[in-house]
């Protein structure tokens, strides 16, 4: 049943193109098309405007350097961690005892802080990739 509709349609078709003359596209039409195709505008790349400015980051370093140095170079007697907090209440001398028995190396300390500053610079590196993936 499809077939013999489909070829009713053909007929249909083949009868009303019989008398349609061949169109034939116009000598320049090809150069034509093409200067259109050159007039149309180039896309620009969107320019990358970061979420934090620079300025915000040098901030941050001098004041991460500077809280840095003053508690390296700071004299007099470190407070307990648990002084104001109402922990000595609640837990008695064991916090005491296990924050007095710990302590960090300056190796361990210039690690950790090696490891933040590495992980902070990542954070621009993976987010520039992330975006380059996305378009």
């Amino acid at each position: 049943m499809k077939e013999n509709e489909n070829n009713e349609l053909e007929r249909l078709a083949d009868k009303a193109m019989q008398g349609l003359p061949l169109e034939t596209p116009s000598f320049d039409f090809t150069a034509r098309v093409m200067a259109q195709t050159a007039a149309i505008p180039k896309k620009t790349a969107p320019v990358y405007v970061p979420l934090l400015p620079g300025y915000f980051w040098l901030l941050l370093a001098v004041a991460l350097a500077g809280l840095l140095g003053y508690a390296y170079f700071a004299e007099g007697a470190a407070t307990p961690v648990s002084e104001g907090t109402g922990l000595k209440a609640l837990y008695g001398s064991a916090l005491d005892d296990m924050a007095s028995t710990l302590q960090f190396s300056k190796t361990t300390m210039y690690a950790a802080v090696a490891l933040l500053l590495s992980v902070l610079a990542q954070i621009p590196i993976v987010r520039s990739r992330f975006n380059a993936a996305a378009r």
